[in-house]
């Protein structure tokens, strides 16, 4: 039997088909290989968009904001350990381990040096102290050359102050606040300017490296709630500021009619309810939690004529109100609670502690 040749252009043709069907089963695998790169890059993507919103989120939840931080702060004592000598030569840790265990929840660390390397570790080291045993850190500046005189020279230093001390403590926890002034007295009680101008300039310094640290700003005349209206909010405050404002800061009096405390009648109750509708009614303006930054439940600097069960008996008022309208507050001041260089409570003010700390309010 005889083959048959195959024509020239049989044979190029069905070598072409071969060819389209080559080209296009590459074509096919060129198109998954593509669809699958394409996917890989979309899902690296995702996971590279995830890891970049993590940080986020994360800087997110380490803002506290006021309206929580009032609630945490709770009641404190006003602590002389970067005040004075004596008081940075005492301190130590046990200390703040048996404010925390007696159940404080807050400390005002005041402060009066300039800034130094020695001064700036000092802090630092009390403010690690407490973070570590769960007491929340106030510092508090006392800025006596500009309340002294409130002139443009001062209030530059003043506020470059915060400045520094903002560097060194900008990565700290945002339980850390800042109070700017520890009590607006002598020559800036009269000029409401200056001080406005002061919060501004301090709380500028204070955003360059702090930007969602809390601070504090302060009404004139010792820190009077009824002044709390004349103060100018800084325009840097980002929503994290709070107002701090105190009344019985050197304790109540028997004989002076504005702070007047004898055996506790109603007119007497009516100062102190006055002075925290004050803070409250501001509060409900301008959206600003307040805190009382201090208070003293004795007149200890000045005759020291309150026997113990008078001072418990203001004190468990004072508390009672404070509690009642939701305002948490500091007692001015460790050293009159506790003895530093023993390293112990001060037994006999134990029933003055226990009455701020945990009042009877059903009296």
């Amino acid at each position: 039997m005889k083959l048959r040749k195959s024509k020239p252009y049989q044979g190029l043709a069905i070598g072409s088909l071969a060819f389209l069907i080559l080209t296009s089963c590459q074509a096919g695998q060129n198109d998954r290989v593509r669809k699958r790169t394409h996917e890989r890059k979309h899902e690296q993507k995702q996971v590279v968009e995830s890891v970049t919103v993590e940080p986020t989120n994360q800087a997110v939840q380490d803002v506290i904001a006021p309206s929580d931080y009032v609630k945490r702060l709770g009641k404190g004592l006003d602590v002389d350990w970067a005040k004075t000598p004596k008081g940075m030569q005492t301190y130590s840790l046990k200390m703040v381990q048996d404010f925390k265990q007696a159940g404080l929840q807050h400390v005002r660390i005041r402060v009066t040096q300039d800034v130094s390397e020695d001064l700036l570790d000092t802090i630092e080291k009390q403010i690690d102290d407490c973070l570590k045993v769960g007491l929340i850190p106030v510092v508090a500046y006392q800025a006596d050359a500009f309340k002294n005189k409130p002139n443009s020279d001062e209030l530059k230093k003043a506020a470059n102050w915060w400045g520094q001390v903002a560097v060194r403590l900008k990565d700290k926890s945002p339980l850390l606040s800042f109070d700017l002034i520890i009590e607006v007295t002598d020559a800036l009680n009269k000029d409401q300017a200056a001080l406005n101008q002061y919060f501004e300039e301090a709380t500028v310094q204070i955003r360059k490296t702090n930007p969602q640290r809390i601070v504090f700003v302060s009404p004139r005349v010792r820190s009077d709630p009824e002044n709390l209206r004349e103060i100018r909010l800084p325009s840097q405050h980002q929503g994290q500021i709070m107002a701090e404002w105190h009344f019985y800061a050197a304790g109540p009096s028997k004989k002076n009619s504005q702070k007047l405390w004898t055996s506790g009648t109603n007119q007497e109750k009516q100062i102190i309810r006055n002075k925290i509708q004050a803070a409250i009614d501001w509060q409900k303006k301008t959206g600003v939690p307040t805190w009382v930054g201090a208070w003293m439940a004795g007149n200890y600097n000045d005759g020291n004529d309150y026997t113990v069960s008078e001072q418990v008996a203001f004190a468990n008022f004072v508390a009672c109100e404070l509690d009642q309208a939701g305002v948490p507050f500091a007692v001015n001041s460790d050293t009159k609670f506790y003895d530093a260089a023993k390293q112990r409570w001060l037994g006999e003010m134990q029933p003055v502690l226990q009455a701020f700390l945990k009042p009877n309010c059903t009296k």
